[in-house]
């Protein structure tokens, strides 16, 4: 199964649940933030599922283009005055699935790579980030907060169909 084809598995009875800004996501489609159109690839691909605890975000995200090293992590969120809002947790990165060139990585890197994400991520392990996003022409702008202060930058994305063949790749 393929990576976009795996995060976009929504029951027809989950996805009378998902609402807006999610709401594309009852259909199966992903959020390609940061999408090269030409070469159908993406800095990161998001889908969203009801479970039986509430909305879970599967995201996989390029770490690195050459070798290409991807993380997939699922994470809760809800919807917040219109915002997709969760919490990145230490468990979130322990349970996180890392490919290289889409194989499992060795024991070896798991290790360091999980010590780095750690490293880089512990401060800002259970604050509340909320992302909004802003029609953009054929997508949307996402601007993230972080515990309500303002994340800086934006990122584009673009809602996509499994079926396209948008995959996390180098966007060259």
């Amino acid at each position: 199964m393929s990576v976009a084809a795996g995060l976009a598995a929504v029951t027809a009875a989950q996805a009378q649940d998902l609402t807006p800004p999610i709401a594309q996501a009852a259909s199966g489609q992903l959020q390609c933030y940061q999408p090269n159109t030409a070469n159908k690839s993406c800095r990161s691909l998001a889908g969203y599922r009801m479970t039986v605890d509430g909305i879970a975000n599967t995201a996989v995200v390029m770490l690195s283009a050459k070798p290409l090293i991807t993380m997939e992590t699922v994470t809760h969120v809800e919807i917040k005055n219109g915002q997709v809002c969760g919490r990145m947790r230490a468990h979130d990165i322990e349970t996180a699935k890392l490919l290289m060139d889409g194989s499992p990585v060795s024991a070896q890197i798991e290790e360091s790579l999980r010590k780095q994400l750690f490293a880089g991520l512990k401060s800002e392990f259970d604050h509340e980030i909320c992302t909004a996003y802003t029609p953009d022409g054929d997508g949307f702008i996402a601007k993230a907060t972080d515990n309500g202060v303002p994340v800086p930058g934006k990122q584009r994305l673009i809602w996509v169909s499994p079926g396209d063949g948008y995959k996390v790749a180098p966007q060259s």
